[in-house]
């Protein structure tokens, strides 16, 4: 009884490590559970906030005002299925040792983005009419847990990478949350629908609009 007792409080203190004795090149702890996922879908909502590089709560703007457009935030959430990963390998008892000093491996996707564009249903500026792209006219202001880079800095001024510039890096993971933000003042300030089309290698393709925005004169 007390030997039971013992096997069951050790494999309770791994599980809660997260680790096993799947081990991978870059998780040398290996999981019971499987941080892979999938990406089905992208919800998009706007925001009337000034932040760069923090992330975006709160309500979602949807007053018929007019807003400043240094203070409009588009937030791109995806909606995704964990894979399932099965564990059946027998009990290794030395990992007891290193159930500790493991880490858990942060939520990852295969999947990677291959190209972004954004239009407007109005004309941008007389250079950006109606269905222009504006993929350098928006920035990306946040990304969270990818590697993908989205900004420079500088003696401790940052410059954020234009949606343009984004999209040309390689191996592109999509982030779980993604703000933009205009870096440029439109001219025509009525009656935008913006439309974002994003595409993965993989084939996936998702279509996003915003509810009609005006911005203050």
């Amino acid at each position: 009884m007390k030997r039971s007792t013992i096997f069951t409080s050790a494999l309770l203190a791994l599980l809660i490590a997260g680790c096993s004795n799947d081990e991978e090149p870059d998780n040398p702890c290996g999981s019971f559970s499987n941080p892979e996922y999938v990406i089905n879908d992208y919800t998009l909502s706007v925001f009337n906030s000034d932040l760069r590089g923090e992330h975006v709560s709160g309500d979602v703007y949807e007053s018929v005002d007019a807003i400043d457009f240094k203070n409009f935030i588009i937030k791109l959430e995806i909606e995704k299925n964990s894979l399932a990963k099965r564990f059946d390998s027998v009990f290794d008892f030395s990992l007891m040792g290193k159930a500790y000093a493991c880490s858990p491996v942060l939520p990852f996707t295969e999947q990677r983005i291959s190209s972004i564009k954004i239009t407007s249903s109005a004309a941008f500026n007389d250079d950006l009419p109606a269905g222009s792209s504006l993929n350098d006219v928006f920035d990306v202001v946040y990304l969270d847990y990818v590697p993908t880079p989205y900004y420079s800095e500088k003696n401790g001024d940052v410059d954020y990478f234009s949606v343009a510039e984004f999209i040309a890096q390689p191996d592109n993971m999509p982030a779980e949350i993604t703000q933009l933000a205009l870096n440029t003042e439109p001219k025509y300030k009525q009656n935008h629908i913006f439309y974002i089309e994003i595409n993965f290698h993989s084939g996936e393709q998702f279509l996003l609009e915003s509810r009609e925005i005006s911005f203050n004169q």
